[in-house]
């Protein structure tokens, strides 16, 4: 069986409520399933791995300014070299291939948001404007090779 199976499987069974650590001392029992073998079981390292979330919880929640708003980003091209890391904000909008990958990275995330809650009806005209961003975005402007259009390439 697939994890999703597993889980759905899991799911039927508590009543149509799928929870977190029932589903852990299932996989426990089950070491032969795919839901065990996705769980790391060496408590060190997963130890560690709980650190590593609880410190970028506290990196989100704490270093913001006094609006509340994040003073530090994690860009995609960071989160693929070891060890990953944060960029301040300022730095990356002042910094044009920076903030192309910052808006790309919205852009994607905003992505997986809408397929999570496509179905809400009162969010269309949020994910309108976000298609037309992205449109914007998908446009060759004139320095990539496309002469003229100046007011269109910056609508």
């Amino acid at each position: 069986m697939s994890i999703k199976e597993e889980l759905l499987a899991l799911q039927a069974e508590q009543g149509g409520i799928l929870q977190v650590d029932p589903a852990i001392e299932w996989a426990r029992r089950n070491p032969g399933s795919a839901l065990y073998q996705s769980i790391p079981w060496d408590d060190a390292k997963a130890a560690q791995e709980h650190r590593r979330h609880i410190v970028r919880q506290l990196i989100a929640i704490h270093i913001v300014n006094v609006e509340g708003k994040r003073e530090v980003v994690s860009l995609s091209i960071d989160r693929v070299k070891p060890g990953g890391g944060y960029r301040s904000v300022a730095d990356v909008v002042a910094t044009p291939p920076l903030r192309e990958i910052m808006l790309q990275d919205a852009l994607n995330e905003l992505a997986r948001v809408q397929a999570k809650y496509a179905t809400v009806a009162e969010l269309v005209k949020v994910w309108e404007e976000v298609a037309k961003v992205r449109e914007r975005q998908e446009q060759p402007t004139p320095r990539k090779g496309r002469k003229g259009g100046g007011e269109q390439a910056r609508a």
